[in-house]
């Protein structure tokens, strides 16, 4: 979870993202990675959903570094 976080911050700001973080005995962990609402409209880039906690941080950092090599040229 740490690593997502951190790595999280270091490419947040510069790239309009927005994070939230839900968890419920019903969904899981939900993680969403999408830009920020004055942004394309508060798009969603993805969603993990995981019932194991590090799990879900571990799919979450590897979709965003994905994405951002696939969009942004890399991180």
């Amino acid at each position: 979870m740490n690593d997502f976080l951190r790595f999280y911050n270091r490419v947040a700001n510069s790239n309009g993202f927005r994070l939230e973080i839900y968890h419920s005995s019903i969904a899981d962990w939900c993680i969403t990675v999408g830009f920020k609402t004055t942004y394309k409209d508060g798009e969603d880039i993805f969603t993990v959903q995981d019932c194991d906690v590090e799990l879900a941080f571990a799919k979450a950092q590897v979709q965003l570094k994905e994405w951002l090599r696939e969009n942004k040229d890399g991180y």
